[in-house]
């Protein structure tokens, strides 16, 4: 039976190139602050605090919703999220691993120190560890006037799509757009990168963790349009080409069903729905 206790104020759990600041509720990798949400890092502290050990679906989900009954999509969606923060399964890191019908077990080798034994953690408030956006270039070259243009139609239309080829800018362009936005919106801006999707039936929970709500029920498309009802929001859905037919289903149906929601995909294919208006992004 493992040492299994529970962390001290000033613990910091190391592992490959992270370090994991537990009272300061921090992830970072050398000296660079890993933005994760607020459940993902509970999921990530509980499989840290055991190496090596199988922990349930049950002890995740209890530990990231206590008191909330959530269907486990939700958890699933928020180890998508986690394994792609760590980079997990790229260059051969491996920290995660998947235990078929029972959990989930940390894998990477596990160290304990005290936080004066490493570099000091600098203040970091609560909104800059988990943003709804990505960071904005300081500068971008040649798309100003796209990006005045898509501005001015996402407001009109409520639903556009950028549409290109990997690689040209189109999540650059959408990220833009999002951040000139953000006032009117009173910053309820959200971004679902859709890429650490692996399983199409989660583009739902995706957007609903994203707002922060669990989902509760057998189907999360009712319960999530539930809680945006007349909500003036805007969600860009990133690399939607990866989900694209439930992606484009459930975008569809928000804009219809949702009079205050306004949603900016990108994609490498239109979605090719009802309210859709496409953009074609061209190589500058």
């Amino acid at each position: 039976m493992s040492d299994h206790r529970n962390p001290e104020p000033k613990d910091v759990l190391s592992f490959g190139p992270f370090s994991l600041f537990v009272a300061e509720r921090l992830l970072r990798k050398a000296d660079k602050p890993i933005p994760l949400g607020g459940r993902a890092l509970d999921i990530l502290i509980a499989l840290a605090e055991r190496p090596g050990e199988v922990v349930t679906h049950k002890e995740l989900i209890s530990t990231a919703w206590p008191d909330v009954t959530v269907e486990e999509a939700n958890l699933r969606f928020q180890m998508a999220a986690l394994r792609k923060a760590l980079g997990d399964g790229r260059d051969g890191a491996r920290y995660i691993s998947n235990i078929a019908g029972r959990g989930y077990c940390f894998v990477a080798p596990v160290t304990r120190s005290g936080a004066e034994q490493l570099v000091p953690v600098t203040g970091i408030a609560t909104s800059e560890r988990v943003q709804k956006l990505p960071p904005q270039l300081a500068r971008m070259v040649g798309r100003d006037d796209t990006v005045r243009a898509l501005t001015q139609q996402l407001q009109e239309w409520r639903f556009v799509s950028i549409v290109g080829p990997g690689g040209i800018g189109k999540t650059t362009v959408a990220i833009s757009i999002a951040h000139t936005l953000s006032d009117g919106f009173h910053d309820a801006v959200f971004f679902i990168d859709l890429a650490a999707l692996t399983d199409p039936e989660l583009v739902p929970t995706a957007i609903a963790s994203a707002l922060g709500f669990a989902v509760q029920t057998q189907d999360p498309v009712v319960g999530l349009l539930a809680f945006i009802g007349d909500r003036r929001i805007l969600l860009v859905l990133d690399n939607c080409e990866h989900v694209i037919g439930v992606a484009a289903a459930l975008a569809e149906r928000i804009v219809s069903e949702a009079p205050q929601a306004h949603i900016l995909a990108t994609s490498r294919e239109a979605l090719r729905v009802e309210g859709e208006h496409v953009h074609l992004l061209y190589s500058l």
